[in-house]
């Protein structure tokens, strides 16, 4: 005669609902660490993206020292094609012996923008140059 919780069970049926709930928890395991892998991804993509972005707004920079170097009226207040990646470089501007030039650039959600403060154009002399959140 049996006794407890499996007393009216068939032979079997203690088996197959292990196995059922075994099965659950290997599934819900695989669902949690698939929905890892997607987070994971979503990461990497942003900071790749960001990393792009930096990149092209630091080619625009760059450019705009150059151009600025060469032509002392350069005034910046353009849309630079950089390795097919569109930045900007903001108007420049000149107050009391240096020149401030800002370009940003933006891949996917994620934007760069810098700001650079030079105190000579020729040969180019850089006072800072730094990430900033907003012009």
């Amino acid at each position: 005669m049996k006794i407890g919780l499996f007393a009216h069970k068939a032979p079997g049926q203690v088996m197959l609902i292990s196995i059922m709930i075994l099965s659950f928890l290997t599934l819900s395991a695989i669902v949690v660490g698939l929905a890892a892998i997607a987070r994971e991804s979503r990461s990497t993509t942003v900071i790749e993206n960001k990393a792009l972005a930096a990149a092209a707004a630091t080619a625009c920079a760059e450019q705009a020292m150059d151009r600025l170097g060469r032509n002392e009226l350069y005034s910046g207040n353009e849309v630079v094609e950089v390795a097919d990646m569109e930045c900007g470089i903001r108007p420049i501007l000149f107050n009391a012996g240096t020149w401030t030039i800002e370009t940003y650039a933006q891949v996917g959600q994620q934007i760069a923008r810098f700001r650079l403060i030079l105190s000579n154009r020729a040969p180019v002399e850089i006072l800072s140059w730094e990430e900033v959140a907003t012009f």
